[in-house]
């Protein structure tokens, strides 16, 4: 039945396909208070038979649907209605990516998981359908050569864009502030700062960090494309570009850029009892940060605030840090008694005196050294972060415990200040793996042609007693000395296959890339135990990469071969960490049928040109596909590139997270 409200008058409607009576009368009040009727259908055949309109949004709840084709039929009435696209969402109840795939292929802007809040759906729905309409984007063309400008700046109004023109590069700040741009096309090369220093000092202030900056020059040089995009670029195009080209790359970044504004500023980006920023912004706010390495890691700094006090005290410490921070700075509530502020200022020294002075305000506000409100502070810079987010807040606020134990008020800089010595020694790791004091951390790895599915490294981290974060590098030697590499093999292995298993119930399979020693896999049943864990969770499909080290394949190349030929039966591919130009990586390369090979990080940061590539043809001539990791630096990426690598890995990609949230469709679509 077709159920229409008779007094909406000429509001616009969306159209809803869907048999849920308990979603359609909630979800009509919740639209028309809005101005939007709603139109349902209770059948597929009803909705395309409809009358022909215009509706601002087509809406199918995927369980509505007889069949798979009825989904495309929909796609395409949506596509041809009155000669103008109609946006189509989907409504689905799992997260299968089967369903995604479909909704996708019919050419839906949409996938919305159900169930949802229905506010959240009201909100979603008016987004798509387009009642932002009265306000048009607004693009701010900097490009010295006025005809280019001129033509950039109309194809763009002819798509019905606000644009605004600077010819002066020295005049863009004032342009941002005065313009407050949606988006920016940005020329590479002109008089004055190039458009590479323009994006540096863009993205150096807060307020832009997420303003997306598109690049348009006639640069053909591959490092110089690369040296734009890795300084925060968007998208690189070049001169000439054809007008509908244009319009369409500038309108995917506005609604990539508005989705992440929604993400960020919804209500999982505050924490609802201090109203601060929640822990998830912050830690993604860092691991774009340290990604950028560079001058820009010294002079920014975490700063966490350990609390001893109860939940009055931290709701009043909240309110005491937001009023004493900079407009720049970054307050987050971090832990059950703990905020964090990430400050950027001039140098070391500046960063240091913030502290102070944030620590001087606090006092003033009655947090004082005193029982019941002592308030603890520690700061690390991202410089000294090792390389992810989640270890920089261990040592930050590791700093801050000191602080606070300490009593005297003072602030604690890691690496600046006395710190108490990091437990590290053979009892301390010990007792740590053996109550499994460990977490995972995940690495994207890039691949330079389009891929099958996401893939990551995953890379454990150890919790001392002080709660600092140890990478492998400190603690597996140690457990390797003390005889515990198989117990950390077996909670690796088994953490990190529980890691695909979420991925593929979310939708969103994975590759994982899992470390195995030598020592625990020269156990006769230790490959049947590998295959037996990957069946008890149904992961025929999705195995992982088993990596060994090159070092210690060395040292045993039989074993190494034979358990790479056995888990190569099963479908499992391997993966040889460390290799380079020596006699020994050629042995091993020689003896051991792996999948990948991942260079050791000194061989791709120094290595020549042309032993880099000569070396990176040897390992593909071999069939392998070729993995560099530590990349920090544009120019690495670029002499990598050339070399002819298959995959990259690092800081400048996106260090390690305790979540994997990297967005590799954009990489693919380069």
């Amino acid at each position: 039945m077709n159920h229409t409200i008779a007094d909406a008058g000429s509001a616009p409607a969306i159209q809803l396909l869907t048999r849920n009576a308990e979603l359609t009368t909630p979800l009509r009040a919740l639209l028309l208070a809005q101005g939007f009727m709603l139109e349902t259908f209770e059948t597929s055949d009803r909705l395309l038979g409809a009358d022909p309109s215009s509706p601002a949004l087509l809406l199918v709840d995927l369980d509505a649907l007889s069949d798979a084709d009825t989904l495309g039929a929909l796609g395409t009435q949506a596509q041809q209605c009155d000669g103008q696209a109609i946006p189509l969402v989907c409504l689905g109840s799992g997260s299968d990516i089967r369903s995604r795939l479909a909704a996708m292929r019919a050419g839906a802007k949409a996938y919305l998981q159900m169930p949802m809040e229905l506010e959240e759906l009201t909100d979603r729905l008016l987004d798509l359908a387009g009642t932002q309409a009265a306000s048009p984007d607004r693009v701010l063309v900097v490009d010295d050569q006025p005809v280019a400008a001129l033509f950039a700046a109309r194809v763009l109004e002819s798509a019905g864009m606000l644009a605004e023109r600077v010819g002066d590069a020295l005049a863009v700040l004032d342009a941002l502030d005065a313009f407050v741009p949606d988006l920016v096309l940005m020329d590479l090369h002109m008089p004055g700062a190039s458009g590479i220093e323009l994006t540096r000092i863009i993205r150096e202030q807060d307020r832009f960090a997420d303003l997306p900056i598109v690049f348009l020059s006639a640069e053909l040089d591959a490092e110089q494309q690369m040296a734009a995009l890795r300084v925060g670029g968007d998208d690189f195009l070049a001169k000439p570009v054809a007008p509908d080209h244009l319009v369409a790359c500038v309108k995917q970044r506005l609604t990539r850029a508005r989705e992440r504004a929604r993400r960020q500023d919804g209500p999982d980006a505050v924490d609802p009892m201090t109203g601060l920023a929640s822990l998830g912004r912050l830690l993604g706010r860092l691991g774009q940060l340290i990604g950028r390495g560079g001058t820009e890691a010294r002079r920014r700094a975490l700063v966490v605030l350990d609390l001893h006090g109860d939940e009055g005290a931290l709701m009043r410490l909240a309110v005491a840090v937001a009023e004493s921070c900079g407009a720049s700075d970054l307050a987050a509530r971090v832990g059950e008694r703990s905020l964090a502020v990430l400050m950027r200022r001039e140098d070391a020294a500046s960063l240091a005196r913030a502290c102070d002075h944030l620590a001087e305000e606090l006092s003033r506000a009655g947090f004082a050294p005193a029982p019941g409100l002592a308030v603890g502070i520690g700061w690390c810079t991202l410089a000294n972060s090792g390389g992810d987010a989640v270890t920089l807040m261990s040592r930050a606020g590791k700093a801050a415990r000191s602080a606070r134990k300490a009593g005297d008020g003072l602030t604690i800089g890691y690496g600046c200040d006395p710190v108490p010595a990091r437990t590290s020694d053979q009892d301390a790791v010990s007792t740590a793996i053996l109550s499994e004091r460990l977490q995972l951390l995940f690495e994207p790895m890039v691949s330079l042609t389009p891929a099958p599915s996401a893939r990551y490294e995953v890379s454990p981290r150890l919790a001392t007693p002080d709660g600092e974060l140890l990478p492998p590098v400190a603690f597996m030697p140690i457990a390797q000395r003390s005889g515990l590499a198989e117990r950390l093999d077996a909670w690796l292995l088994a953490t990190g296959l529980d890691a695909i298993v979420a991925c593929r119930d979310a939708g969103q399979p994975a590759q994982l890339f899992l470390y195995q020693s030598l020592v625990g896999a020269g156990r006769d049943d230790w490959v049947g135990q590998v295959r037996d864990e990957i069946n008890r969770r149904d992961l025929f499909r999705l195995r992982p990469v088993i990596q060994f080290q090159v070092e210690e394949a060395a040292a045993d190349p039989d074993l190494a071969a034979d358990r790479v030929s056995r888990l190569a039966r099963l479908g499992i591919p391997v993966c040889l960490n460390g290799v380079d130009a020596g006699d020994a990586s050629e042995r091993v390369l020689a003896s051991v049928p792996a999948t990948f090979a991942r260079l050791a990080r000194a061989i791709g940061q120094s290595l020549d040109p042309e032993p880099l590539a000569e070396l990176v043809q040897r390992l593909r001539e071999r069939r392998l596909a070729v993995i560099a990791g530590g990349v920090d630096a544009p120019e690495t990426i670029a002499r990598l590139c050339r070399a002819g690598v298959d995959l990259l890995q690092g800081p400048f990609v996106q260090p390690p997270s305790a979540v994997m949230d990297y967005d590799f469709s954009g990489v693919d679509e380069r």
